[in-house]
C-alpha cells in the first residue's frame, strides 16, 4: 500500500499545485529517536532563570564532546532544543518531602512522579534518555540519581554549572559539594551514563585500586572531570547502546571558566 507521502506527491502532481518540499519534509519527518533530552524543571515558587538554560546546554555539549573523544567519534545526540523549560505547580520543598517516599532516592522519586504527571518523561523510554535539572534542593540524606533511562539532579547542580556558591544539604559540606563548573558537568555526565546502563564499577576486577576509583567517571572521577576515565568494559557497553551514534564531535572547550 503506498505511503501517505507518496500519495500526497501524486495528488499535487495531478492537480498541478506548487509544493514547498522543505516544509513538506518537516511535516512528514518521523519523531527523533535515540536522543538525550535535557529538562529544566522549575517549581512554582522559583523564577525561571535567564542563565540556567544556557548553562545546561553548555554542560550538555561539553559532555557530548568529552564522550565523543572517549568513544572515538561516537557520542550521544542531543534533543532539539537542547533544553526544555518545564513549569511545575509544586513548590520547591515538595520535591524533597518525605510524605510518600523515604531514603536517599526520595527526591528522585518525587521528581519522577511530577514528570510523569506532566507527561514530560518516563522510565526506560525507547526513544529517549532524560537528564532533569530540578531547581530545588534535596534534603540531607537525599541525592540526585540516574538509572532506568532517567537522571534527576538538584539545585546545586544548577549552581555548580553556573559558577554560583554551593549550598550544603547537611550541616557540613561533603567532599562532593565543591565549587567548579567542571566538577558539576562531570557529575551530570556520571548520572547520564547511568541512564545508558553503566553502574558504579566498584565490583569490577578492573577497578579495585584507589587510583582507578579516583579517576573513573563512574566512581569519583566526576570530581576531577574532564580528567576522568572510562573503563574498557564501559566503553564496550556504551558502543552497543542505541543512544550512542556517530556524529560531529566539537573541540573540547575549557570548562573551568565562569
Amino acid at each position: 500500500m503506498p505511503s501517505m507521502r507518496l500519495f500526497f506527491f501524486a495528488l499535487v502532481a495531478v492537480l498541478g499545485l506548487p509544493v514547498d518540499r522543505a516544509a513538506l519534509g518537516e511535516a512528514f519527518r518521523s519523531p527523533t529517536t535515540g536522543e538525550v533530552r535535557f529538562i529544566y524543571l522549575v517549581p512554582s515558587d522559583r523564577s525561571i532563570s535567564s542563565i540556567y538554560p544556557s548553562r545546561i546546554a553548555e554542560a550538555a555539549h561539553h559532555f557530548q564532546s568529552w564522550l565523543g573523544k572517549k568513544l572515538e567519534g561516537r557520542t550521544v545526540r542531543l534533543g532539539h532544543p537542547a533544553v526544555r523549560i518545564l513549569r511545575s505547580d509544586k513548590p520547591a520543598r515538595w520535591f524533597s518531602a518525605v510524605d510518600q517516599y523515604r531514603g536517599f532516592d526520595a527526591f528522585y522519586r518525587n521528581a519522577l512522579d511530577e514528570l510523569t504527571r506532566l507527561g514530560a518523561a518516563k522510565l526506560n523510554d525507547p526513544e529517549a534518555r532524560y537528564v532533569v535539572y530540578v531547581d530545588a534542593d534535596h534534603a540531607c540524606g537525599q541525592s540526585g540519581a540516574g538509572g532506568n533511562g532517567l537522571a534527576v539532579v538538584s539545585a546545586n547542580d544548577l549552581r555548580g554549572i553556573s559558577g554560583e556558591a554551593i549550598v550544603p544539604a547537611c550541616e557540613k559540606a561533603n567532599g562532593a559539594e565543591i565549587a567548579g563548573r567542571c566538577r558539576w558537568i562531570g557529575g551530570m555526565g556520571h548520572e547520564l551514563l547511568h541512564t545508558l546502563g553503566l553502574r558504579h564499577p566498584d565490583r569490577s576486577p578492573a577497578c579495585q585500586t584507589s587510583q582507578c576509583r579516583s579517576e573513573a567517571l563512574m566512581m569519583q572521577g566526576y570530581i576531577t572531570y574532564p580528567n576522568a576515565v572510562l573503563l574498557d568494559e564501559e566503553t564496550a557497553s556504551l558502543q552497543r547502546s542505541p543512544f550512542i551514534q556517530a556524529g560531529q564531535i566539537n573541540r573540547l572547550a575549557e570548562c573551568s571558566g565562569p
